[in-house]
């Protein structure tokens, strides 16, 4: 057997919403292509899809050659992250002739990826005559609202609010009261619309807990607006020796009452 020569690349990551892909680059030809296994397996497609394509389904190999599928598969060398990696890559259009033939058979996961792909597109076009520019963060929060995936995990209360919150309530900090407390005090704050929001993509389970952290779900508008109430909150919890009295000062500082949502709970 041959032995097989693999083309010199380069690689980056690359994130559509919290999904990963090598970015590669082919050295001699200044190419991008992705890699094969990659872009199949997440739309859970056997890795063999391609090969056996001209094959299995002559038919439907000819009408996506027609659509521009070039077909040609490039082994590539490359390093990401420190590690070597060998992979069968292909161009970046004919990665998305793929993913838009098994979106229109009811892919989900192609959808999706179309879905932001497509959003992406045209977003990038107004910065462009805009002249402004989202960063990588922004781009990744987007891919995941347009994809219902937690948005990639970002601090959102420092270790003070942790530790301050865990004295007055004398729990772990980890317990799942404090979890509660973190809703009354600053979740409770968002908009009718915040909430129903997520509600809708982030839904309470049978266990009566959601199956993401809530700030994984909010939207960067939402994180951004409630930012400054959670530094408030924290200003107001290391003047205070109980949840009782962080309560009361709550309620002081906004002129509203407070509820205690646990009435009525019985959590040891």
């Amino acid at each position: 057997m041959a032995k097989k020569n693999f083309a010199a690349a380069q690689a980056v990551e690359v994130y559509i919403g919290n999904y990963r892909f090598d970015a590669i680059r082919i050295v001699e030809t200044k190419e991008y292509r992705m890699s094969q296994n990659q872009i199949l397996s997440i739309i859970g497609i056997n890795r063999n899809w391609l090969i056996m394509l001209p094959l299995k389904s002559p038919k439907l190999n000819e009408k996506l050659t027609q659509q521009g599928l070039n077909h040609v598969t490039l082994p590539a060398e490359y390093t990401v992250n420190g590690v070597g990696t060998r992979a069968e890559t292909i161009s970046i259009n004919d990665v998305r002739i793929i993913w838009r033939y098994f979106d229109t058979k009811g892919n989900l996961q192609a959808q999706r990826l179309i879905d932001a792909l497509a959003e992406d597109s045209l977003t990038s076009r107004f910065e462009q005559v805009w002249g402004e520019q989202r960063t990588v963060e922004q781009r990744r929060i987007d891919d995941c609202r347009i994809l219902s995936t937690p948005c990639p995990w970002t601090k959102m209360f420092e270790a003070e609010f942790e530790e301050n919150l865990a004295r007055i309530s004398k729990l772990h900090k980890k317990h799942i009261k404090n979890g509660l407390y973190y809703w009354e005090f600053i979740y409770s704050w968002m908009t009718p619309e915040e909430k129903a929001k997520l509600d809708t993509v982030n839904p309470v389970l049978a266990s009566g807990r959601r199956k993401y952290k809530i700030h994984q779900m909010l939207s960067h508008e939402t994180k951004e607006r409630l930012s400054p109430h959670v530094t408030s909150v924290l200003i107001l919890m290391k003047s205070a020796n109980s949840v009782a009295e962080l309560r009361r000062l709550v309620q002081r500082q906004y002129g509203v009452d407070q509820p205690n949502l646990f009435d009525g709970w019985d959590i040891k």
